[in-house]
Parts: C-alpha cells; sequence; structure tokens
C-alpha cells in the first residue's frame, strides 16, 4: 500500500497533521498501537478535566460554607463517556477525510517504508507524533494498582484514601489538588527546591500556600529514598523521620520518549540524550521526508503546542514555508484551582540570559470576579523592558480561570497591541477577564481600582 503521507501516533499532534492533508487531497494513512486520541484524549487532558471541573464544583460549594459529595464511580463514568464521545469524533473525521487508520505497531523500516502488522506500508512523508509514557520510579514500575500513574488514576474503580503524590511538577500538583478538593487525604513531595520547579518562587509560593490552605501536605527539597509495598505502600525520604503508608503512590516524576522498537536509530533519526527526536526548521527530522511533532520532540509538553506543529508539519510537506512555533509565545497553564497560565520568560529565564528587566506585580483583590470565585491570594506579573513598557518580555497570572484568559494577552507578548489600546477595551464585566484592562490601566499610572500615590 502506497500512501502520501503516514502518520505515526493518533493523538493531538497526529490527528492535527492527518486532517490537514487529507483536506488538502493527500492519500494519508495514521497508524495506533493503543487508542485513538493519544494519551491527551484517553488518558490525560480530558479525563482530568473531567474530575478537575466537577471537584473544583466541591471545593466551591464548600467554600460558601455548603457541603457537597459524589460518588468517584460517578465521576469515572462521566470521564469515560466523555472520553469514548471525543475518540468517536475523531473516528468520525478520519471516516469522512477518507484518512485510513492502521492499528498497529509502527517500525520505521527505511525513510519511506513502514512495516506494522508483518506488512509494508510505502509513504512519500513520514510524521512521528507517537508522544511519550510516564516515567516511572527507579526499580519500581506501575503496578496499576498500588504504584500508578495518570493512565490509572482516572479509572480507579474505588475512591483512594490516603494518596502519596511523588512529583510536584505540574501534573503532580494538578492531581494533588483534584484529589484534596474530592476530600482524599494527599501529600505531595518534591526532590527541587520547590514546587513547580520551572516557575519562578513566588509564584511556586502562592501556589504551596494554596494547596496547604486545603490540607495538602508539601514537602519541598525532599528527595524519596525508599519505597516498600506491602500492606499499602510505604517510602522513606530525607526530610522524614520515619515510613508512611498510603494505599496509593502517583508517580509524577516526568514524561519518557515514546520511541523505543521503532527502529528511529538504524535508519539515523537523531536523538538527544534523553531519547526525544531533534527537530529542525519545519519540524524536519535528520532524514529527509521524515517529521516529527509533539510530546516526542520533547520541550514543553503541551496539547496546544502539538497541534500547531501538527498542522505546520503538513502545511511544510505541502509545499509551504518552513514554518516552526516560536516557543516563547506558547502559553503554559496549570490547571489547580487557584490557576497559574504563563507566556515568554520568568524571571529565571532572564537572570540566566542576564536580560534586564521591569516587573510589575498586580493583585487581582480589587476584581469581583476573583473574589467571587474565591481568588484572593491571585496576581498578575509583568516583566518587560525597562526602555520600552509594550515590549512585554513575560506575563504571568495567578488566578480563577487563569487558564481561559491567557490567550488574551498573547498580542502584548507578538507586540501587536499596546498597553494604551489594552485599557481602552470594552472588556466585558464581570468576568476575570477585566485583569487585561485593569493591568494596563495600572502599568500607564491610570488605575481606575487602584490608588496610586504620587
Amino acid at each position: 500500500m502506497k500512501y502520501d503521507a503516514l502518520i505515526i501516533g493518533s493523538g493531538v499532534g497526529g490527528y492535527s497533521a492527518a486532517i490537514m492533508l487529507a483536506r488538502n487531497g493527500l492519500k494519508v494513512g495514521i497508524i495506533e498501537k493503543h487508542l485513538v486520541g493519544g494519551e491527551c484524549v484517553n488518558y490525560g487532558c480530558v479525563p482530568s478535566k473531567v474530575f478537575y471541573h466537577i471537584s473544583s464544583s466541591l471545593r466551591i460549594v464548600r467554600d460558601y460554607g455548603g457541603n457537597a459529595n459524589i460518588e468517584w464511580r460517578n465521576i469515572v463514568e462521566k470521564a469515560r463517556d466523555i472520553v469514548d464521545s471525543m475518540r468517536n469524533g475523531l473516528l468520525y473525521l478520519f471516516d469522512n477525510y477518507g484518512i485510513e487508520l492502521i492499528n498497529g505497531f509502527a517500525r520505521i523500516e527505511s525513510p519511506r517504508m513502514v512495516k506494522v502488522n508483518g506488512k509494508h506500508l510505502e509513504a512519500k512523508n513520514i510524521i512521528i507524533a507517537s508522544g511519550t509514557d510516564p516515567k516511572p520510579l527507579p526499580g519500581h514500575g506501575f503496578d496499576g494498582e498500588r504504584i500508578i500513574n495518570n493512565r490509572h488514576l482516572y479509572y480507579l474503580e474505588k475512591t483512594p484514601d490516603r494518596v502519596l503524590v511523588i512529583g510536584g511538577g505540574v501534573i503532580g500538583v494538578e492531581t494533588a489538588n483534584i484529589l484534596a478538593d474530592l476530600g482524599i487525604e494527599t501529600s505531595i513531595i518534591e526532590a527541587a527546591e520547590h514546587i513547580l520547579p520551572f516557575m519562578d518562587k513566588d509564584i511556586a509560593a502562592t501556589i504551596r500556600s494554596y494547596l496547604k490552605s486545603k490540607g495538602v501536605v508539601v514537602r519541598e527539597n525532599c528527595p524519596v529514598e525508599e519505597i516498600t509495598v506491602n500492606n499499602g505502600v510505604r517510602f522513606k525520604c530525607r526530610c522524614c523521620k520515619g515510613g508512611e503508608a498510603y494505599d496509593k503512590v502517583f508517580v509524577a516524576i516526568g514524561r519518557k520518549p515514546n520511541t523505543h522498537g521503532m527502529g528511529l536509530e538504524n535508519i539515523g533519526v537523531k536523538l538527544d540524550s534523553k531519547g526525544f527526536i531533534i527537530v529542525g526548521k519545519g519540524y524536519r527530522t535528520s532524514i529527509p521526508g521524515i517529521y516529527a511533532v509533539g510530546d516526542v520532540t520533547g520541550g514543553v509538553l503541551l496539547a496546544h503546542k502539538a497541534i500547531i506543529e501538527g498542522i505546520l508539519a503538513a502545511k511544510n510537506i505541502l509545499g509551504g514555508s518552513e514554518r516552526s512555533l516560536d516557543p516563547l509565545i506558547i502559553p503554559k497553564t496549570y490547571f489547580t484551582g487557584l490557576e497559574v497560565a504563563s507566556v515568554g520568560y520568568t524571571e529565571n529565564d532572564l537572570k540566566k540570559k542576564g536580560i534586564k528587566y521591569v516587573k510589575k506585580r498586580i493583585p487581582l483583590t480589587m476584581l469581583a470576579a476573583v473574589r467571587i470565585k474565591t481568588g484572593k491570594k491571585g496576581f498578575i506579573k509583568i516583566l518587560h523592558k525597562p526602555e520600552n513598557v509594550d515590549e512585554v518580555l513575560g506575563i504571568h497570572i495567578v488566578a480563577p480561570h487563569a487558564s481561559e484568559i491567557i490567550g488574551e494577552y498573547l498580542p502584548l507578548i507578538l507586540g501587536k497591541m499596546s498597553f494604551r489600546e489594552y485599557a481602552e477595551l470594552p472588556v466585558p464585566h464581570l468576568t476575570v477577564s477585566e485583569s487585561i484592562r485593569e493591568v494596563a490601566e495600572y502599568i500607564l499610572g491610570e488605575p481606575i481600582h487602584y490608588f496610586l500615590r504620587k
């Protein structure tokens, strides 16, 4: 069988590329060894946000003095229903765009030949979008019962009683927040100096305080030294006096590229020291005609990054310009109740690069929408060049619904709008998105809801 393009992996990066190519008349096959939709649809973004939405709703009721509970199995069933509907939606698109779904494991035997289920498939172009797998603890694999990851948690049959989250990155912190809001006793342990180690300390400290306020035990600068699985799971760490028992250990210490056994080394596709595929301009690998997009290429592992990369790689195959996505304009969003969203540089980034900057940190307590949504610790931090306030280097939001509004700040990073223009926008009231006008007014020295001494 011959194809214009074969896509390995049907996650967000893979299916976006496949649809773009098929829409433009190419014969496309998409190879999937497991479930259509990949990690995001089946085990990550979609089911986790079902749990996040429901757990946040319970927390809001409690914040207002009420009481609400829900059966764990009902959340699992809701998540399963939505995941199934998303998968079916993708199958509908594949069918209507004429994309052939090929179930099986793909091994690339040459730059134009892929072997699946003993059959050889020929393609003019190959896009690798095989994603990543959860990284296990050294010496302890995942058993799906005691030591688990995101692929297990959202489909557990029973409510966990006591959960230890190992790893204070995005997945670990988001999971701890969900579990705490569901009333589950939760601890989180991070080996680095602070949770969210890739963020500035002020943001990490705010989220730490927020997690602690809902009963999460947070241990930082505290590597795990020993894990024993018996009647429950016990662990020892540098900052713990003795072993503590949990019925579940949720491991979130990172992701590993899903490239093993694909034959990449044999055909000369270059990998980095961690096994991620190295790509150049236009998402080309070291082998002409082979592209790679999404999490398998490393960097920030985000679905919205993978979607655009898949589209751009497809456009490059179709004969467009050799475009790639600028990492600095990719928003990062953390669904942590009091959410975090950022785009551009952090303060740590700028200090390491020796770039001078001015910091403006504006509390958001003046916004009624933030207070209503119990975001009293919220703030926005703007980093800009000293010589020009409109040359914005970084934007960092800590607020309810920060994930929903960070996109409105992109024109600032892109230099497409000035603070003066933002200050005169009739942003809808009563919303957290009003923060963008309030911030602009503040930075221009013309705030309405702040008093600035002259």
